[in-house]
C-alpha cells in the first residue's frame, strides 16, 4: 500500500532540514506512512493552488494501484494557470509583485469566486475518490472556504455542507494554527518545523486510526 500526499509547502516540507533537492520525509503525512509501514509518495508543490492540487490528485486517482490519499487544500486566493509553452502549472499568489499578479488581484480576483471554485474542486475530489473506493484524508489551510458570514449564496452553503464531513482538523484548527497554539517552532514565513510535524503525526495516528476503526 502507498500513501500519496497532495498540497502545498506544508505537505512538501519546505524549510524542514531534509528538504533540499526533493520533498521531506519528516512531514506529518510521511511520518504517518512510516508508522504504518506504507510506501510514501509526495505529489505536493510549494506555492501551488487548489486547482493544481486537484489536477495532481485526479492524475493519481486514475492509477489503479491501491493507495491512501492525503490531501491538504491550500489558501483559496491562489490562482493557478497552465503555461502553454511547457504545459506546467504556475500559480499567482497575493504576495507576488509582478505585473500579472497585480493585474489579476486588482481586476479579476474576488472572494466569492475563490470560495465557489475551491468548494467545487473539493467536491469533485471527494466524488472521484469515493467512486474509486479509495481511503482518503482531507485537511485544509483556509477557514474562509467554510465561512458563511460573507460572500455566501445557497450554492456556497450547499457545497460547504457537502464537504464539511470530510474535512479533518487538528483539534479544530488547521496545521499552522494548531502548531502556533501548541508552541511549536514556526519559521518567519509560517512553516511549522520538525517538532510540529512530529506532534501532528502522533495526533493524526490517533485521529485517523480511530476514524478508520469506527468506519469498519
Amino acid at each position: 500500500m502507498i500513501l500519496k500526499s497532495f498540497g502545498c509547502s506544508f505537505i512538501y516540507g519546505n524549510e524542514l532540514s531534509d528538504c533540499t533537492t526533493k520533498f521531506s520525509q519528516r512531514t506529518w503525512p510521511a511520518l504517518y506512512a512510516k508508522h504504518h509501514g506504507l510506501d510514501y509518495q509526495c505529489h505536493a508543490r510549494a506555492g501551488t493552488g487548489n486547482l493544481a492540487i486537484l489536477e495532481q490528485l485526479l492524475n493519481q486517482i486514475a492509477n489503479p494501484e491501491p493507495a491512501l490519499f492525503v490531501v491538504n487544500w491550500t489558501w483559496i486566493d491562489r490562482f493557478d494557470y497552465n503555461n502553454r509553452e511547457n504545459n506546467n502549472w504556475k500559480s499567482i499568489l497575493p504576495n507576488h509583485t509582478d505585473m500579472s499578479a497585480q493585474y489579476y488581484y486588482r481586476n479579476f480576483h474576488s472572494q466569492y469566486r475563490d470560495k465557489f471554485t475551491t468548494l467545487n474542486h473539493i467536491k469533485l475530489a471527494i466524488d472521484a475518490l469515493q467512486q474509486r473506493n479509495s481511503a482518503f484524508v482531507m485537511t485544509y489551510m483556509d477557514d474562509l472556504m467554510l465561512d458563511q458570514r460573507w460572500h455566501t449564496t445557497p450554492a456556497i452553503i450547499e457545497l460547504q455542507e457537502y464537504i464539511r464531513p470530510y474535512m479533518t482538523t487538528f483539534d479544530g484548527l488547521n496545521f499552522q494554527q494548531w502548531s502556533k497554539k501548541n508552541g511549536h517552532p514556526i519559521t518567519s514565513i509560517g512553516h511549522p518545523l520538525e517538532a510540529a510535524h512530529a506532534a501532528a503525526g502522533e495526533l493524526m495516528i490517533k485521529v485517523l486510526d480511530t476514524q478508520n476503526t469506527n468506519d469498519r
